[in-house]
């Protein structure tokens, strides 16, 4: 029997795949002179370089890791929730400056897009995915339009700066499989879109070229919360209705599933929430929020009365919070400063508690799961219609190097998508 016909595979260990990585990435000639350079090459990154190629520009992507994309195949488990049927400017920090940039009609544009990519979708809930189910269809599609619109990946390669000059910008390069050799490139425009949580080029556009910024902040992310009873059960899921309130008045809420974690909460609702928490905002979970009042009143009376052989919410809740909400109703639990009343009984406890447990939120915690990084370049500076700065011809940037975030559900990979083209068409045009 030969060796292949056993069915088994080598497997290359991660320090031989870096090494072809990085042999692959030395491999790419890099000319001194291009019409575009698109620095990082994330989803808007290599979205700008295919447009501004297609539009006949000689274009150079530079990307700080080994090869481009990797940020993609984290997305939506795995399976890159790429955009959402319900695209609304809503959904974004600064949804007026969205709108403008969408315009009419960008969830058409983004599937146009990708359709001319060979991509084909499915629809789960609101969310579109690949046919595939795989985030590595949606790298694969993009790097293989990329090579046949002409643009020159250049991997390995982290941008340290930039200036402007009368013929256009000087880019300044470190080679990371050179010694760390320094190298420029000169390009007429300029496409800045670097961002994202994974960014590692050691690139301040706004410090290099005098423009308005706002700091980094991890966003997409689980919530840390005060010591709460019901955090020791680390690990569960419960599917409730989620509400924020900030100092007396509630400020967002939102139905879905939430992950309970020692340290507090996590889980795609809880992501959404971490755009609007602050430290000392209340958390109130609706534990059951497809039952009324009057039905769970049926469900406690037993617990009023002193009946707790099979514990009255067994059947609705996870036997194991049933149980912790029990108890914490038998002992009149609540969380101090929140200007609750007293319970009359232990049925009205429990009630309280499943339809609105408490919790005090102490920020948002594990930055190292975030989806996204709130701030940036502030979109003042910038076009509507060709993401241009306005103070700096022939600049332009896209997805999260500008101060733009969406919620969960393919709202931010589709503003990526979107910025991406109208930055890349612009500046071949120009």
């Amino acid at each position: 029997m030969s060796r292949g016909g056993t069915g088994r595979q080598r497997r290359v260990s991660r320090t031989k795949l870096q090494e072809r990585r990085l042999q692959a990435a030395a491999a790419v000639d890099v000319a001194p002179l291009y019409d575009v350079v698109v620095v990082g090459g994330g989803a808007s990154g290599l979205v700008a370089a295919i447009c501004a190629g297609e539009k006949g520009a000689h274009v150079l992507l530079l990307e700080s890791s080994p090869e481009c994309g990797r940020p993609l195949l984290a997305t939506g488990n795995g399976r890159c929730n790429f955009s959402n049927v319900g695209l609304a400017p809503k959904y974004y920090n600064d949804p007026a400056f969205v709108q403008a940039v969408f315009g009419d009609d960008p969830l058409a544009d983004i599937l146009s897009f990708f359709r001319q990519c060979n991509m084909r979708w499915c629809l789960e809930e609101e969310r579109l995915y690949p046919l595939s189910r795989r985030a590595t269809s949606v790298r694969s599609v993009l790097l293989r339009r990329a090579g046949s619109a002409g643009v020159t990946i250049a991997c390995a390669r982290s941008v340290i700066g930039a200036s402007r000059s009368d013929e256009g910008f000087t880019v300044t390069y470190r080679e990371e499989f050179a010694g760390n050799m320094e190298r420029a490139v000169q390009s007429h425009c300029l496409v800045v879109s670097t961002g994202g949580t994974q960014s590692t080029h050691d690139f301040d556009v706004a410090d290099s070229l005098g423009l308005e910024s706002k700091p980094a902040q991890p966003i997409l992310c689980p919530v840390g919360c005060e010591p709460n009873p019901i955090l020791d059960l680390d690990g569960r899921r419960l599917h409730v209705r989620a509400q924020l309130t900030h100092t007396a008045f509630p400020v967002w809420s939102e139905r879905g599933e939430v992950l309970l974690r020692s340290y507090g909460l996590s889980g795609i609702v809880v992501f959404n929430m971490s755009r609007q928490v602050k430290t000392g905002d209340l958390i109130e979970l609706d534990l059951l929020p497809d039952l009324t009042k009057s039905e769970l009143q049926q469900m406690v009376d037993p617990f009023a009365h002193g009946s707790f052989e099979a514990g009255c919410l067994d059947g609705v809740l996870d036997p194991d919070v049933a149980s912790r909400l029990e108890g914490l109703a038998r002992s009149r639990w609540t969380l101090e400063d929140t200007g609750r009343d007293e319970p009359a009984s232990d049925s009205e406890a429990l009630m309280a508690l499943a339809k609105s447990y408490p919790l005090r939120a102490t920020g948002t915690t594990g930055h190292e799961q975030a989806q996204v990084l709130r701030g940036g370049i502030c979109t003042n500076q910038f076009s509507t219609e060709t993401l241009e700065c306005t103070s700096i011809p022939g600049l332009f940037a896209t997805g999260e190097a500008l101060d733009v975030d969406g919620e969960c559900g393919g709202f931010n990979l589709s503003w990526a998508w979107k910025s991406g083209m109208v930055a890349g068409t612009a500046a071949a045009t120009r």
